[in-house]
């Protein structure tokens, strides 16, 4: 409680912080050896980081649809003891309090719905909490030697599926066993087991059965809606992938393949490659497909998260990088008898074409195309901007559209920017402004709600240490 009240002083002293990156973590550098003479050294020789975060958003939607605001502010304290036979201990807490909003608890006159992407920093099962927003975020035992890197309890695990995606106040986090087999230093194989999450703007730590469903679930494939909520029978998930980076006839080539094989509900695979044509050009491929495991989550058809189909897609990417700029065609096409669906609870597909507020899970027969492009002036400041244009099925054609997605045009701009002053050092800023419209597309006000017509804006400020 302490800590908290320090905090909130900070604040009415004119300090205001928040994220200004996807970094979860800004580590100090540590020595690769710590002499420990004691139990008591593992604690007094580890170190500290963590951050202090302050997050502004707003939403403007169309017409008699309802505007939202809301400014979050927490901090993450995370520690490591000091390593000892390559064994250490790791821990984060992290906690959040709505600074102040719009109403949280009140649903949108016309479509019955909760402020989307605002409560999205707080709790997404409990409205009306406002500072009871703690969570263990970090409990493991991790060993390091040349050939393995183990993590064992919870912790953040990225790939391109499930990953930590920390662009809120609490990150999606994971327990279970995490093993890492470094390959001659040209390649990285990961193995892994999952079977507690804790998602991203929640509190709780959930079974992996439990966690499927947290989240909106969206229709089946008749326009019923789901009814897969804390109904899905699975005990977790396994994880394999291989990452490569290797050369090929003086291209530079980097790879990777992985496999998500949900226990009794679904097995994933997906992989990308991306090849330097020539000197500063680079083009990319990637490819997923997926089906059902066992019953696909429960016996009974109409419970069931993922439905006996065969799903997949395809991506690709034409990329310049001329010295500071960076500059890029991308396009996703997905396609099968049903949908892409994989559990939103655990993270956030990370395709060529992913922009922020973009989801493409839960759509089938769609496309994307996103064109970037990003200005680098120094390690300081950046600047992305984009746009992007989506085919989406028919909201009536619920076999491939399970979340009501819409067609549209989007744009978005992405600017981050640290302070150059030594007294400054630590702390970052970032504005993001993203913005959809569907001109020509004749679709019901409620259809809108955080779909299309509107326009987010998140300012955001972070203090690492």
């Amino acid at each position: 409680m302490r800590i908290r009240f320090i905090l909130l002083a900070m604040l009415a002293t004119g300090f205001s912080w928040g994220t200004a990156s996807a970094q979860k973590h800004h580590e100090a550098h540590e020595p690769d050896t710590v002499q420990v003479k004691s139990v008591q050294e593992l604690f007094t020789k580890g170190t500290v980081h963590g951050h202090v975060r302050n997050y502004f958003m707003a939403t403007w939607n169309h017409h008699q649809l309802s505007d939202n605001y809301a400014n979050a502010i927490g901090a993450e304290i995370a520690f490591k003891t000091a390593t000892f036979h390559g064994f250490r201990m790791g821990f984060a807490g992290l906690f959040t309090y709505n600074l102040f909003s719009s109403g949280m608890t009140h649903r949108d006159h016309v479509t019955g719905k909760y402020p989307k992407l605002e409560l999205e920093l707080f709790d997404v099962e409990d409205p009306q909490n406002k500072a009871d927003l703690d969570r263990l975020d970090e409990l493991y035992l991790e060993y390091k030697a040349g050939w393995l890197h183990a993590k064992a309890g919870r912790f953040s695990f990225t790939s391109p599926l499930m990953n930590p995606q920390d662009t809120r106040m609490k990150p999606y986090s994971f327990q279970g066993i995490n093993l890492k087999f470094p390959i001659q230093d040209k390649a990285l194989l990961t193995l892994a087991w999952f079977d507690h999450f804790s998602p991203r703007s929640t509190v709780e730590w959930f079974k992996a059965g439990e966690s499927i469903g947290i989240f909106p679930t969206g229709v089946d494939m008749q326009g019923n809606r789901s009814g897969h909520a804390h109904h899905t029978e699975t005990r977790g998930v396994a994880v394999t992938g291989l990452q490569v980076n290797t050369g090929f006839a003086k291209h530079s080539i980097t790879a990777e393949v992985w496999n998500y094989w949900i226990e009794n509900v679904s097995n994933t695979s997906y992989g990308r490659a991306t090849i330097e044509i020539a000197p500063r050009v680079k083009a990319g491929l990637e490819g997923l497909y997926q089906e059902q495991a066992g019953n696909g989550g429960d016996q009974e058809e109409a419970l069931a998260y993922f439905p006996d189909q065969q799903q997949w897609l395809v991506g690709s990417q034409l990329a310049y990088e001329p010295g500071s700029w960076s500059m890029s065609f991308n396009y996703l096409h997905i396609d099968g008898n049903g949908r892409f669906l994989f559990p939103r609870e655990w993270g956030r597909e990370q395709f060529f074409a992913t922009l922020s507020r973009g989801r493409m899970e839960g759509t089938g027969r769609s496309d994307l195309l996103v064109a970037k492009v990003k200005r680098r002036w120094s390690d300081r400041l950046s600047v992305e901007v984009a746009a992007s244009k989506a085919w989406m099925p028919a909201l009536g054609n619920y076999r491939h559209n399970k979340y009501g997605a819409v067609p549209y045009i989007g744009w978005l701009v992405d600017i981050s920017y640290s302070p150059v002053k030594p007294i400054l050092k630590g702390l970052n800023f970032r504005l993001l402004y993203v913005g959809k419209t569907s001109p020509g597309t004749d679709l019901p006000l409620e259809a809108m709600y955080y779909n299309t017509n509107f326009h987010n804006l998140n300012f955001v400020t972070q203090l690492n240490f």
